[in-house]
Parts: structure tokens; C-alpha cells; sequence
């Protein structure tokens, strides 16, 4: 299930690719830093103030040099609501 977590002042949400993929309606869900192709019950990241999706793998190795910034905030929140009512989170 969908959920918003804990990443510093960054608004991400964890999902499987399934509920990424049924939220756009696409039947593929590809890692946008590693292209790799996941399997749907997989686990990631939606980083709102990139507007991607990563893998796992992915998302730890950029949360480890990710740097907020406060001139992004207003379209990290506008993505972040985007995608939060496709998922069936509230805002």
C-alpha cells in the first residue's frame, strides 16, 4: 500500500510498481536512474521534487547525497499532490 515516509524535508512516497503503474496506466514500471525493468510486487521510491520513481537500490544510493533545496518546494509539492491522489493518499 501506498505511503508517504520520512526522507528529510523531501516529499517521497514508497510504492510498489504495480500501484505506480496503475496510477498511470502503463503496464511496465522502469526505474527512471537505472532503466531497469521492475517486477510489479517490487518496492520504490517516488521523489517528488525529481518527478521519478526509482528502484530500492537507486533511491538509497541518491538519498545518500540528495541536497533539499527551498527555491524547489513549490513544484515538489505540486508533484507531490499529483501523484498522491493517484496513489490514494491524502494531501
Amino acid at each position: 500500500m501506498a505511503k508517504r515516509i520520512e526522507a528529510g524535508k523531501f516529499l517521497v512516497i514508497e510504492c510498489t510498481a504495480r500501484e505506480l503503474m496503475d496510477a498511470v496506466g502503463t503496464d511496465a514500471c522502469l526505474c527512471d536512474w537505472c532503466c531497469r525493468r521492475c517486477n510489479p510486487r517490487e518496492t520504490g521510491y517516488y521523489i517528488a521534487v525529481l518527478n521519478h520513481w526509482y528502484c530500492g537500490e537507486c533511491y538509497r544510493s541518491w538519498k545518500k547525497s540528495a541536497r533539499w533545496y527551498p527555491e524547489d518546494a513549490d513544484i515538489e509539492r505540486k508533484n507531490f499532490e499529483f501523484y498522491a491522489r493517484r496513489l490514494g493518499l491524502t494531501v
